[in-house]
């Protein structure tokens, strides 16, 4: 018999970001093993156009309560109840009171962590932070990074197991005819992904142009920050596949999943320094982690001067794609089902899911 995964989540699938795209892919791996029967519910929040995927998948109207994220629980109690792990995507001030009331109706339940909540806005720390109480001793906890497994257990959670985020490296690969100079910011839109950083770096280096994608930014833009606007996925690749150089100016990152397909499309990466960042980076040489406005343009600058030596670049981008590959969906999505079937065993270690 197969067992049964809900996952769930606030923002409606066609949302199209780094979670959406995480819990489809995982939904139809599952799905393909034969031996989950997995389905995904989420609310109509920041719906933008009808999906239809391959796999079982309920909208239940989005609400507001007191400024606070909620669902109605009784739209989705049955599936809850009736399953044999609940995958609760916790990143949604509000949504997780009617999960936390009915924890002892729900066989297992894993709290996903795909945003930052312990070291972001003041806001949604302190409300964490209380959280932490209701949560930390129950059911199973999915951190993407050893940085944020160390919160945790400084926290007092238990049962803590680490996945991270994966890239498909057979499709997102490099092309053979790079585009030499071709620098692209995947997402840098707003003032929390940086785009207050690649203008002042603009503002410095008036002899380049830098492409940005992603949601239609609100500032005012200098003319060489060029808006490519929010492409399909595959022409997102595309673009990476072409570029030479990422700037990647987030100022906060779970994990970044524009990170691993900038390196696994063979780019040199200029990225704020952040912990996660520097985790999934690895020390490696390609990518150069930067503190400050100034630091950015230090390294854009070496960068540079790194495309127009082409032995130099293909060194350093096959650094790159190499550290792409220890990422690999290949490897990430069967240690998931791996954890899982543990999971359902009662065979969960600790200390052997790290």
């Amino acid at each position: 018999m197969k067992s049964e995964i809900v996952f769930f989540n606030i923002p409606h699938l066609s949302v199209g970001r780094g979670g959406e795209v995480w819990e489809s892919q995982v939904i139809e791996y599952l799905n393909n093993t034969g031996a989950f029967k997995a389905k995904l519910i989420t609310t109509d929040c920041c719906y933008k156009k009808h999906v239809a995927p391959s796999f079982d998948y309920k909208v239940i109207p989005f609400k507001k309560l007191f400024g606070l994220t909620y669902f109605d629980y009784k739209l989705v109690r049955k599936e809850l109840i009736d399953a044999d792990i609940v995958y609760y995507f916790n990143a949604f001030i509000g949504s997780d009171w009617p999960i936390i009331r009915h924890l002892m109706e729900l066989n297992t339940i894993i709290f996903g962590y795909h945003a930052g909540i312990f070291d972001t806005f003041v806001l949604r720390r302190r409300y964490y932070e209380i959280q932490k109480y209701l949560i930390r001793d129950k059911g199973y906890h999915h951190v993407l990074t050893k940085y944020y497994y160390n919160i945790l257990i400084r926290k007092k959670f238990k049962n803590i197991f680490i996945l991270p985020n994966y890239v498909d490296t057979q499709i997102i690969r490099p092309s053979k005819e790079k585009i030499r100079k071709l620098i692209v910011a995947p997402g840098a839109t707003t003032k929390e992904k940086g785009i207050d950083t690649l203008i002042n770096i603009a503002r410095i280096k008036k002899d380049i142009n830098i492409y940005i994608t992603g949601d239609k930014p609100l500032q005012n833009l200098l003319p060489n920050i060029k808006y490519l606007g929010k492409l399909e996925r595959m022409e997102n690749v595309k673009l990476l596949s072409n570029a030479t150089i990422c700037i990647l100016p987030s100022k906060a990152e779970t994990f970044s999943i524009s990170l691993l397909e900038c390196l696994a499309t063979g780019n040199l990466v200029l990225a704020r320094d952040l912990p996660t960042l520097r985790e999934v980076a690895g020390n490696i040489k390609s990518v150069y982690l930067a503190n400050n406005d100034q630091e950015f343009i230090i390294g854009l600058d070496l960068f540079l001067k790194m495309v127009e030596n082409d032995s130099k670049f293909d060194e350093l981008s096959k650094i790159s794609r190499e550290r792409s590959l220890v990422f690999d969906k290949n490897i990430i999505l069967p240690n998931f089902y791996n954890i899982l079937t543990k999971i359902l065993n009662n065979d969960f270690d600790n200390k052997s899911i790290i």
